[in-house]
């Protein structure tokens, strides 16, 4: 009887899937508007995300079997991932802060690439001289 018993407990702890997790600890952070999430299930899960200054405003990103979803064409601001299981079980949490690289250091690094570019097409219009 402690036998069957004790098998049903493992068939029964067997099918119990493991809730839905982000694989990283610590929250997020991007400064191109572009992150990879990652998590790991045992079931089809449901991404969302929301605007931390507006929880209410959750948006649906993603629902399948897949452990990695890419987000790109985030803007500036604080976000909250939510994973969810399919059938709707708590799930986990983790924050996201997005925060763009600023505009003077792309002009300036912009400026650098057209001079080294300018000085590479002057160098080959010149040519080797004798």
């Amino acid at each position: 009887m402690r036998l069957i018993a004790a098998a049903f407990l493992a068939l029964v702890m067997s099918s119990v899937a493991q809730a839905a997790a982000f694989t990283a600890s610590e929250p997020l952070s991007s400064d191109t508007g572009q992150v990879l999430v990652e998590w790991e299930a045992d079931a089809p899960v449901r991404l969302e995300i929301a605007n931390a200054d507006e929880p209410e405003t959750v948006r649906p990103l993603y629902e399948g079997e897949n452990t990695s979803f890419f987000l790109s064409g985030l803007a500036d601001g604080d976000y909250v991932l939510t994973l969810a299981d399919d059938a709707g079980g708590e799930g986990d949490e983790i924050a996201l802060n997005v925060t763009q690289q600023s505009l003077a250091q792309a002009l300036w690094l912009t400026l650098i690439g057209a001079i080294i570019t300018l000085g590479i097409v002057a160098t080959i219009l010149r040519g080797a001289r004798p």
